[in-house]
């Protein structure tokens, strides 16, 4: 769903709206030529943009009572304390019994050439003054986390000098573990090093608990519009934000209740009870509380192997990620010896449109778990692979601690709940 996200939004980028008559899905474009990439893109995913289409465009569907999908601002002199969303209480949680430096999230790029510092550091504070959950402190009463959103007035940006590679490699190491206090700072901070003459490297360093993954993409590219526009004495051309991430947390507090969240809580306790545990070989033995230690592998697929991917992806109806766990998950089995195999996996959670361009703590985890029992051929499994992958997506909205209460009846303090591995592409 990330990947139908990405490509709604590329497409309105390159002046190419997607929309619906009846069950139809339409191109208007507001050139006449539409480019080739984008359109062989739109055609692989056609069904998966109808799905989504059909589930989340809320005003198109306004009149089927699907209203309650919209954010909208609320009225701030109706409310004490602002909640923290379900994903940030999980992380405030963590971060009070014992910290949370292990969700830092850093961005490191290299500036060659004439550099306007100011120019630049004007440039991320307006990033952390157009977005407020970057300037919103954490604080709690009577053990109740709430938001309190405070001025970028005092947003600056930390300059060091590092003589050499080395020293700078030193430097990004200590600064980007530096924890926050979620009470007290800014939740972006940056450092730029001055290296050399006209180079320089900008560390910018999110915590978790107000970005994710689709936030760090925004703030590049806000980032280099505010910097071009400023250096040249234009407008910087960005959109409005009608909404904050507070305007989210106070609307998931209020949709996410009641049948809604027992309907979304009840398929989950449908597809995961009695999960088993991945028992994978190992050469340590497993301690009796894990840590926060690990580590991942990356895999780059070369281009050859991609473009036969994509093939066999049109002809089975499926996406690369439906394919690649599909056969991550025989080689899960190979490995184990078990035919029950659950794995994690981070979804965007941006099922509305106008939260696309919004910094904040959106992401949540599914658990997607298939039965490989029967000796199933691989088209078969990668069909129950999509259904499952497609069944989660309509059932994305329950958090991800709220599943693993109502699914989980024991914990064990030596491995995660309902799922020990996690694949991303």
């Amino acid at each position: 769903m990330d990947k139908i996200l990405s490509l709604i939004k590329r497409a309105q980028d390159k002046g190419v709206k997607l929309e619906l008559e009846g069950d139809t899905l339409v191109l208007k474009s507001e050139n006449e030529n539409i480019d080739n990439v984008l359109l062989a893109e739109i055609k692989d995913c056609k069904d998966l943009i109808i799905r989504h289409l059909e589930k989340f465009e809320v005003n198109r569907n306004h009149d089927k009572g699907l209203s309650k999908y919209t954010v909208k601002p609320f009225d701030r002199d109706l409310i004490k304390h602002i909640p923290l969303s379900y994903s940030q209480e999980r992380l405030w949680f963590l971060d009070q019994l014992g910290g949370s430096a292990e969700y830092n999230m850093p961005i490191v790029l290299r500036l060659d050439g004439a550099l306007n510092t100011s120019i630049l550091e004007e440039s991320l504070k307006t990033i952390v003054s157009r977005h407020e959950v970057l300037r919103t402190n954490l604080l709690s009463e009577e053990g109740v986390g709430y938001q309190e959103v405070i001025g970028a007035e005092n947003w600056f940006l930390e300059r060091e000098i590092a003589s050499d590679e080395e020293l700078l490699e030193s430097h990004l190491n200590t600064y980007v573990n530096i924890p926050f206090n979620l009470s007290n700072d800014y939740k972006l901070r940056a450092c730029l090093y001055t290296i050399g003459k006209e180079k320089y490297v900008l560390a910018c360093v999110f915590h978790h608990i107000a970005s994710d993954g689709w936030s760090e993409g925004i703030l590049v590219n806000e980032f280099m519009e505010l910097y071009s526009a400023l250096q040249s004495g234009r407008l910087p051309v960005l959109s409005e934000l009608s909404l904050q991430y507070a305007d989210y947390a106070i609307w998931q507090r209020k949709y996410l209740e009641g049948e809604v969240l027992e309907n979304q809580l009840a398929y989950w306790e449908s597809k995961l009870r009695g999960a088993g545990t991945l028992s994978l070989p190992m050469d340590h033995a497993r301690p009796s509380v894990q840590s926060n230690a690990g580590a991942n592998v990356s895999l780059e697929l070369d281009k050859k192997l991609s473009t036969s991917l994509s093939s066999i992806c049109q002809e089975q109806g499926v996406t690369l990620f439906m394919l690649l766990l599909s056969a991550f998950k025989v080689l899960l089995s190979r490995y184990s010896g078990q035919d029950d195999i659950c794995v994690g996996t981070p979804i965007a959670n941006r099922t509305q449109s106008e939260l696309e361009g919004m910094i904040g703590f959106f992401v949540n985890t599914l658990a997607l778990r298939s039965d490989l029992s029967g000796d199933p051929s691989f088209k078969d499994l990668l069909a129950r692979v999509k259904q499952t992958t497609l069944e989660s997506y309509d059932h994305q909205l329950a958090p991800f601690e709220k599943v693993v209460e109502r699914v989980v009846n024991t914990r064990d303090m030596s491995m995660t709940p309902l799922f020990q591995v996690l694949f991303v592409l």
